[in-house]
């Protein structure tokens, strides 16, 4: 029992300590200079957020055709440099402007309570998984847990948001259901789909 207090001990001071030196990748999330350009967003959407250019996941940030939205772009937006357990975000912009910010999974988009430390966006896709000719949006995201033996190897997570008239509303019980039933070395998009087509 002791060594079992001792282990998780040690594991909550792990994820305490990579928190605030949390790793960025270089091909990823470019390093914050001291002045930043950001792009201020304020529109009939009611959506009020600032986003840092710097904090775009370029190679996971994607143009499509979505819907009654036309042609938008995905953006993957990274969490800021040192916060702690701050989750990636989702939004879509149109004409340089934010028009929806996709649902959080955690409380104030914190990963603390059920997946440890952001670490990458590792596929976007769009898709129709629910058979209503428009087209969700599925994610997979890589977290470090820092518990276990492989506690410093990310670990995919998938995410799915389906699409309806007004924008994604995230199916947490279908996303749960999908890291549930896949295995972590299976999650692929071919996984997901395949899963999803059979429910």
């Amino acid at each position: 029992m002791k060594s079992k207090v001792i282990l998780f001990a040690a594991a909550i001071l792990t994820l305490s300590l990579t928190a605030g030196c949390q790793k960025q990748k270089a091909e990823n999330l470019p390093q914050e200079s001291e002045t930043t350009s950001g792009i201020d967003i304020k529109n009939e959407t009611g959506l009020d957020v600032k986003l840092d250019e710097n904090r775009i996941i370029l190679e996971q940030s994607f143009h499509a055709e979505l819907g009654d939205w036309g042609d938008v772009r995905f953006v993957s937006y990274g969490p800021g440099a040192g916060s702690d357990f701050e989750d990636v975000s989702f939004y879509l912009m149109k004409n340089g402007k934010a028009v929806f910010a996709f649902p959080y999974y955690g409380e104030n988009n914190k990963t603390d309570q059920y997946a440890g430390l952001f670490d990458s966006v590792e596929a976007v896709a769009f898709h129709d998984v629910n058979g209503d000719n428009l087209k969700d949006v599925i994610v997979i995201i890589n977290y470090i847990t820092g518990a276990g033996p492989q506690g410093m190897e990310p670990r995919p997570k998938a995410r799915i948001f389906l699409g309806d008239k007004k924008g994604f509303i995230l199916e947490k019980d279908l996303t749960d259901d999908v890291n549930d039933h896949i295995e972590e070395e299976d999650m692929s998009m071919g996984h997901i789909y395949d899963y999803l087509k059979n429910k």
